[in-house]
């Protein structure tokens, strides 16, 4: 199957992009604003020498408290009241209602991704700008097309065609 370049990077993009935005949208639509209070902020160690920050924070939940660990670095004093949400049916599953609380890992998880496809994409050189694809089920499965009639050159980069 041959396709435009522009449509190919569309497409894997939106394949990147999709399966991380849907569960989180669906997460919003289930979920509920309350307030919390920040009780202390942690500390930890992410692998052996980097230290990981986190706060603890805790909210109310009918006749319980739910305590989770959310965003590093607030440095906010205990007893602060923070927006939280939660997630109705599961109130463990808790995150700070801020930008970063919500949508941070998903920006980190999908935006390297996508960030190398549009270096791809952007470099002339990766795949040239007029370029199609072939996209094939046997090796190589993506290959570049030369169109010889637009470019007036042979398949070969750089060798004009014998007129």
């Amino acid at each position: 199957m041959i396709i435009q370049r522009t449509r190919f990077f569309l497409t894997i993009s939106l394949l990147i992009v999709i399966p991380l935005v849907l569960p989180r949208v669906w997460w919003l639509k289930h979920s509920r604003r309350t307030e919390g209070i920040m009780a202390f902020a942690g500390k930890g160690e992410l692998g052996d020498q980097m230290p990981l920050d986190y706060s603890v924070i805790y909210f109310r939940h009918g006749k319980d408290t739910i305590w989770f660990n959310g965003l590093g670095n607030l440095r906010l004093p205990p007893g602060t009241p923070v927006p939280v949400r939660y997630n109705v049916g599961d109130p463990q599953d808790a995150q700070v209602d801020l930008f970063a609380g919500i949508w941070g890992s998903t920006l980190v998880n999908g935006g390297i991704p996508l960030l190398m496809l549009l270096v791809i994409f952007l470099h002339p050189d990766v795949v040239p700008r007029k370029a199609r694809l072939r996209l094939s089920l046997r090796r190589p499965w993506i290959g570049i097309v030369n169109d010889c009639k637009k470019t007036g050159k042979s398949g070969r980069r750089g060798t004009p065609t014998a007129k």
